[in-house]
C-alpha cells in the first residue's frame, strides 16, 4: 500500500470529501492525483494533512509499514507457489497466481511488473515442454526491455535475468554474463550470489547443450570464486555436474563421467526426478560424442 492509498482509506473512513480532507494545504486536484499514485506528496504537506485531520503521525506510518509487510509476505508466498508450479510445469497454477496479483492492493507499476514476470514463466514452461514452441515475442521483448532498463546489476536485475536467460542466444548470454562476473567481487548478499550461481549454471547448461564447449572455461573459472554457502548448494552442485561433463568431453576420463552420474543420482534420491532426467540426457549425449 502507498501513502496515497492509505490517505484515501483514512479519508473514506471518516466520510470526508477530498476538499475537506486537505483544507487549504494543497489543491484538491493535486491531492486527487496523490491518492491515485500519480503525484507524490511532500513530507511537509503529508504531516500537515495528518495534523489537519487529527491523525497520529506515528500510528499512520506504523499502519503503512504493517500493510506493506502483509503485502510483501503475500507476494513472497505467491513467488514460492510459482517456483513450485514452474518446476512441475503447471501453467494453470501460474495463471491462478496472475489473477490473484491483479486483484491485490499493489502499486500499478509493481502489479504490471509481477504479471509480466509470471507471463514470462508461462512462456518458459511452454518452451521447455515443446521443442517446436515459439515464445510470445511481445512478452519476451517486454522482459528484455525490463532487464535492459535497469542500469546496474542489482539483485532484482540478476534474478530477472537468471529466470529468463533462455530467451537469449548463447552469444548474448556470454556477453551479459561476462559483465556480471567482471563485478563478481562486488556482490555480497546471499541472494545476489545465488542469482549469479544460477546465471553461471544456466549459461554452462546452454553451452553444453549447444556444443559450445570451447566457450566454457571462463565461466567455470568464475564459478570457483563463489563462496560455499547453504543457499548456493543446489546451483553449485549443478555446476559441478557440468564441469565433469565438460572435462569428460575434452579428456574422455571415465572418472569424470562417473562423478557426473553420481550427481545425477543424488537428484533422483532427493526427489528431483526432472533434474535427474535432464542431467542423464546430457550425460548420455556426451557419451556419444
Amino acid at each position: 500500500m502507498t501513502i496515497g492509498e492509505l490517505l484515501k482509506e483514512k479519508r473514506l473512513a471518516e466520510n470526508k470529501t477530498q476538499k475537506a480532507w486537505v483544507g487549504h494545504i494543497i489543491s484538491t486536484s493535486y491531492y486527487a492525483k496523490v491518492e491515485k499514485n500519480i503525484h507524490r506528496i511532500t513530507a511537509e504537506d503529508l504531516l500537515a494533512i495528518l495534523k489537519h485531520n487529527d491523525l497520529s503521525i506515528t500510528d499512520f506510518f506504523e499502519e503503512l509499514a504493517d500493510k506493506k509487510d502483509e503485502l510483501k509476505a503475500q507476494v513472497n508466498s505467491l513467488n514460492k507457489t510459482v517456483i513450485d508450479a514452474v518446476y512441475h510445469s503447471d501453467i494453470s497454477k501460474v495463471n491462478e497466481v496472475i489473477q490473484i496479483i491483479k486483484k491485490m492492493d499493489l502499486p500499478t507499476k509493481q502489479k504490471q511488473e509481477l504479471v509480466l514476470i509470471n507471463k514470462g514463466f508461462i512462456e518458459t514452461i511452454k518452451n521447455d515442454l515443446s521443442d517446436n514452441y515459439h515464445p510470445d515475442k511481445n512478452i519476451v521483448q517486454q522482459l528484455k526491455d525490463k532487464i535492459f532498463s535497469i542500469p546496474n546489476f542489482n539483485r532484482f536485475k540478476l534474478e530477472l535475468y537468471t529466470n529468463f536467460m533462455q530467451f537469449y542466444d548463447y552469444t548474448t548470454n556470454i556477453m551479459i554474463t561476462k559483465q556480471v562476473i567482471h563485478k563478481i567481487d562486488q556482490f555480497k548478499s546471499d541472494k545476489e550470489l545465488l542469482a549469479i550461481a544460477g546465471i553461471l549454471f544456466n549459461l554452462l547448461s546452454q553451452l553444453v547443450e549447444e556444443h559450445h564447449y570451447q566457450e566454457t572455461a571462463p565461466f567455470i573459472a568464475a564459478s570457483e570464486h563463489l563462496p560455499f554457502l547453504p543457499d548456493l548448494y543446489f546451483p553449485q552442485t549443478g555446476i559441478s555436474l557440468l564441469k565433469y561433463i565438460i572435462s569428460y568431453h575434452f579428456n574422455k576420463k571415465p572418472a569424470d563421467l562417473a562423478k557426473a552420474e553420481m550427481i545425477a543420482q543424488t537428484y533422483q534420491i532427493t526427489g528431483l526426478e526432472d533434474f535427474c532426467k535432464g542431467a542423464q540426457e546430457i550425460i548420455n549425449e556426451v557419451k556419444e560424442d
